[in-house]
């Protein structure tokens, strides 16, 4: 059963595994309009391969109200520092993963310990307007300030990679949301660079919200792996995409961390088994 946590402020989630098979924890991070609940199937299967997984629940929210109390902060930022406080009170080294906005702070939080890889699932680009939070068809009318759910016609979208019986209780669950930190990616006011942590993106060829030709870019520029997937759209974290998502996400961190990833267990009398 999952056991509800509050780390660093933030409500969380842990899912343990049977058998703990890998030496650090993925944490879990939501798309915009999301909450950890988007991302259950996701870690239930990550949970029966071995890994303990911590979901997230990032509250965008908040980040106005403390945005407004520092003019010098910003929302992006603000998310940021809030993630890092909750990694710190795990207390050990963990691989960071997300969807959407979620997957573009896990590339950001990856610059700096404890992260030791990071994944990003169809994540927001920089300086690219997704779709997804055009509030009309003028580019001009696109606020920050808004906290209205996308249009029924793009919500459907959103949802397509789901199965039909997956999706209206998808859509019920989702919240409006303070869109301020998306707004600073879209202008293009989150810089990244390229740094040794490993990282990997992942995006479908048919994604509305997140070409993934903005998506190979934006990995070449920061120096992570980038992965296509053919026909996919956005929602790559359910449905029949997900057994795919999870492969490339498997494949990446083992190549990438090594035996390094690799929960060494000792018998009672503290010598490792016989093979």
């Amino acid at each position: 059963m999952p056991m509800d946590l509050v780390l660093g402020g933030l409500h969380a989630q842990l899912e343990r595994p049977q058998t703990r098979k890998f030496a650090w924890p993925i944490v879990l991070l939501p798309e915009l309009f999301t909450t950890s609940r988007h991302l259950t199937m996701m870690a239930g299967h990550l949970v029966s391969l071995g890994w303990e997984v911590y979901l997230l629940d990032i509250h965008p929210l908040k980040t106005r109200a403390s945005v407004k109390n520092d003019p010098s902060a910003n929302a992006f930022r603000a998310l940021i520092t809030e993630i890092r406080t909750a990694l710190n009170a795990i207390g050990s080294e963990i691989i960071a993963a997300g969807h959407g906005l979620g997957g573009l702070l896990a590339l950001k939080i990856a610059e700096a310990p404890p992260v030791r890889a990071a994944v990003a699932l169809a994540p927001l680009i920089p300086g690219f307007r997704s779709p997804l939070f055009v509030r009309s068809r003028r580019w001009a009318s696109w606020r920050s300030e808004s906290t209205g759910l996308p249009t029924r016609r793009k919500v459907l979208e959103l949802v397509s990679e789901a199965e039909p019986f997956q999706r209206e209780s998808i859509i019920k669950a989702l919240t409006p949301a303070d869109t301020s930190a998306a707004t600073e990616v879209a202008r293009g006011a989150v810089e990244f660079a390229a740094h040794p942590t490993p990282r990997l993106i992942v995006a479908g060829e048919a994604d509305a919200f997140v070409p993934w030709r903005e998506a190979e870019q934006l990995a070449t520029k920061i120096g992570a792996r980038f992965v296509s997937l053919p026909g996919r759209g956005h929602w790559i974290i359910a449905g029949r995409t997900l057994d795919r998502t999870i492969a490339q996400i498997q494949r990446f961190l083992v190549r990438a961390l090594g035996e390094e990833l690799l929960l060494l267990y000792t018998e009672p009398d503290g010598h490792e088994p016989d093979e």
